[in-house]
């Protein structure tokens, strides 16, 4: 299409009457003409030999004709209007891949290239009439399908294939939700549902639970696709690796497949899609010249497609403008939203690096953030991922999709039993990593959390880095480990100086600073930072101007590493105390060749005879460690039984005093103590507020087990019976007026909880007279009460099966 409005333009110009003189001066093309053509690019791209194999040479030869005669049937499907040299250079390309591929009849590639021949005589036939809407309407026919062929399909990276792999968006990816846009928080009115109200008593009280949920956050989850209904104009906010790129480009697919509605009066679903990389604009701005040239269009379509109110601009990355276009890209923009008032857009950028400050956009912008995705989502991530990688190796679909199943279920329990894996895979980015390191660790991901952190960095640094950077980049001429070598002294100057983020400026100070150890040039280090600003990777642009690592655990876990290497151990040991120090110290006794007794030694040490913070810091060691002495594990096991269970309420504010150190080694003793020993330790954990339990307190919301005797709480021994689920949404209830996170786990994975728990929840619910707070108890009520309504309707449906079986 591209070619087509080009030479459209050229020949038709913008009326009827310059169409007419130049209509008198175009002389047809021949068909001798065309072979001509098609003849020198041939001559000029010989085959491969090692594409071609072994194959006889006629074979060989009757593929090289099949080739040109069928890019010969295309150009003659133009008609008679000559071959551009535009066209003529992107034919010559096409040539010389598929000779590479030694010309094999299956070449989509091919496929194209005649479909949009076929495409282009249409719009130049309709320019060459003067007529405009035929044009028009021509060149959106091929600007659909062009569209569809380049952002229709997802890289599945990392799968170590010999070629880049791409699938189908609708196969490949998960949409995603952001949080209701400001603008209309206040204003905005519960959709309509359509369809009859649902009978059945599992669909209703589902229903009732969704409906507390939205009570509850003063800006519920919506889907994007929904915001852009209510909001044309959608600013989205999201950290990188959050899948803002891949979020347009699956906008712009729904756009031209005439799938995506905005709420433009009298619009159906009609929007032409102009995805616009806010890097890739140089020297234009985005005027619709610049916009048609970010996007890859003439600027008489996009003109056209603007003036018709039907234009939709996806503009990605306004925070990523090029720093002689910066102060250009918004005042563009919104000059051209005012001069076309009908225009839809979405804005994509990351959050502003300064504390306070709202992100920048054009004028009557709502703003809406790009939400982590729920455990939810997350399976169903791993469901499609584990079927595109399936479907990548040519298997039938039915075999594709058994393996597919047996391995993301495989994954997501490994997910569902880890917190720090469940972390991590909250962005599409992460969980894209976690899932390679599944599928090439045999479908297993590590245990210990050194050993995962690792394999996730590996696929980082390596896999992502060959995809995206280019040939002789700077950062290309470290191999892996050179790269983890630079951001761990990166990652532990930052940690000792208490610092997540770093202006860019001092990130090239730092790692210039490092590269001559590396034996690189010192100046090399701006280079580095300038190809990483627009990678996803374990080093990012987080917000304009500010660098950090993609998640604080990788920072941790490098910070670690470069202590360890330096035998840095009195280091670790001076900071045991502070919490910021705590996993670092921890990772640290986990790496292979470090001193790990060393580590436990020293921490015990630092507690005398007591047991306090140097105790559980050498407890949760001695589970990284991959080998500690028998005697020290037997040692660190006698002292915590010192603590855990709580035995009296001195005990039980020990443990509150010590915090979080003491959450890991509490919830590993969960499962091995009496059932007072566990009530003991469920309340010790809701004191500490330790949100990491959460995942074990949705399991005892089911458990009826009831205390017998005496346990501690922390001011007294309580006398009265407990079931070990009404301890359960005790913690339940401090923790969701403190954590969203820990309220939405909640919310998300609500089991059919003992009657006590409900009833508990229930009395706070009466009782508490926050709002906001009432309305989070109420929606969880409601989602036990679906929770117990699925599970009854699943009883049924067994029982008659049961019976026949008997019968």
């Amino acid at each position: 299409m591209t070619t087509a409005v080009r030479e459209a333009k050229t020949r038709a110009g913008r009326g009827k009457t310059v169409g007419a003189k130049r209509r008198s001066k175009v002389a047809p093309t021949t068909a001798a003409s065309k072979e001509a053509v098609l003849d020198a690019i041939f001559a000029d791209a010989p085959e491969t030999p090692r594409a071609s194999g072994d194959l006889p040479e006629m074979v060989r030869k009757n593929r090289r004709e099949r080739a040109r005669r069928r890019l010969l049937d295309a150009l003659e499907a133009r008609g008679n209007h000559p071959v551009p040299e535009g066209l003529r250079g992107e034919l010559r390309s096409l040539v010389e891949r598929w000779a590479q591929r030694g010309f094999e009849d299956a070449f989509p590639e091919a496929d194209a290239f005649e479909i949009r021949c076929a495409e282009e005589r249409a719009v130049l036939d309709a320019a060459a009439r003067g007529d405009d809407e035929a044009r028009f309407a021509a060149a959106e026919r091929a600007y659909r399908r062009e569209v569809e062929t380049r952002y229709g399909q997802i890289e599945i990276r990392g799968l170590q294939l010999s070629a880049r792999v791409r699938q189908d968006l609708d196969i490949a990816y998960v949409p995603l939700h952001v949080e209701e846009p400001s603008e209309a928080v206040r204003s905005a009115k519960p959709r309509k549902t359509t369809g009859k109200r649902p009978k059945d008593e599992a669909t209703t009280l589902e229903a009732e639970a969704a409906s507390a949920m939205l009570r509850v956050l003063e800006r519920p989850r919506v889907l994007a696709t929904d915001a852009l209904v209510d909001h044309p104009r959608l600013l989205i906010v999201g950290e990188p690796g959050s899948g803002k790129s891949t979020l347009l480009a699956y906008l712009a697919t729904r756009a031209a497949r005439g799938e995506l509605a905005t709420s433009i009066p009298g619009r159906g679903p009609e929007s032409i899609p102009f995805l616009v990389p806010v890097r890739a604009i140089h020297e234009a701005t985005a005027s619709p010249e610049g916009i048609a040239r970010a996007a890859g269009v003439e600027p008489w379509f996009v003109e056209a497609a603007l003036r018709r109110g039907r234009a939709l601009l996806l503009v990605d990355g306004l925070d990523e403008a090029r720093a002689e276009v910066t102060g250009k890209v918004l005042p563009t923009l919104t000059a051209t939203l005012d001069a076309h008032p009908g225009t839809s857009v979405v804005v994509t950028t990351r959050p502003v690096a300064a504390p306070g400050r709202g992100e920048t956009a054009p004028r009557s912008f709502a703003r809406a953030r790009l939400l982590p995705m729920t455990r939810d989502e997350v399976a169903v991530f791993i469901d499609r991922w584990c079927l595109a990688a399936e479907l990548s190796l040519n298997k039938p679909r039915e075999q594709a999709e058994i393996d597919a199943r047996a391995a993301a279920d495989d994954l997501k329990e490994r997910v569902r039993a880890s917190r720090a894996i469940e972390k991590l895979a909250e962005t599409p980015l992460l969980c894209s990593v976690i899932c390679v390191v599944h599928r090439f660790l045999g479908q297993r991901i590590p245990e210990r959390r050194v050993a995962l952190y690792e394999a996730i960095t590996n696929v980082l640094l390596y896999e992502w880095d060959r995809a995206k950077f280019a040939e002789g980049a700077a950062i290309g001429k470290l191999d892996a480990h050179a790269k983890r070598a630079l951001l761990a002294r990166l990652g532990l100057s930052m940690h000792r100086a208490r610092m997540a983020e770093l202006p860019a400026e001092e990130v090239v100070r730092r790692l210039a600073a490092h590269l001559p150890d590396l034996g690189r040039p010192e100046e090399e280090a701006a280079s580095i930072v300038a190809e990483i600003r627009d990678r996803n990777g374990v080093l990012v642009e987080r917000a304009p101007g500010s660098f950090a690592f993609s998640h604080l655990t990788f920072q941790e876990y490098l910070a670690a590493m470069e202590l360890v290497n330096a035998h840095a151990y009195d280091e670790l040991l001076r900071n045991y105390k502070d919490k910021w120090w705590h996993e670092v110290i921890v990772l640290a006794a986990g790496f292979p060749g470090t001193h790990a007794d060393r580590i436990i030694r020293g921490l015990l040490d630092k507690d005398g005879e007591g047991v306090a913070e140097g105790t559980m810091l050498a407890a949760q060691c001695a589970e990284t460690a991959v080998e500690v002495r028998q005697a020290l594990r037997k040692e660190i096991e006698k002292r915590v039984a010192r603590l855990v269970p709580p035995a009296s309420p001195t005990e039980v504010k020990t443990l509150h005093h010590l915090g979080e150190v003491a959450g890991p080694v509490l919830l590993r003793l969960l499962d091995k103590t009496s059932t007072e020993g566990r009530a003991s330790i469920v309340m010790a954990l809701a004191y500490m507020r330790y949100e990491p339990a959460t995942r074990a307190i949705i399991k005892l919301l089911k458990d009826p087990s009831q205390t017998r005797r005496p346990f501690p709480v922390l001011h007294k021994m309580t006398e009265a019976t407990y079931t070990l689920a009404e301890c359960a949404a005790l913690f339940v209830v401090i923790l969701v007026r403190v954590s969203e996170a820990a309220f939405s786990a909640f919310l998300d994975a609500m089991p059919p909880a003992d009657p006590s728990a409900i009833s508990v929840l229930r009395q706070f619910s009466k009782a508490e007279r926050n709002p906001q707070e009432r309305a989070k108890l109420e929606a969880l009520i409601a989602r036990a009460k679906a929770a117990h309504a699925r599970a009854s309707s699943a009883s049924a449906a067994r029982s008659p099966r049961r019976a026949a079986r008997s019968g």
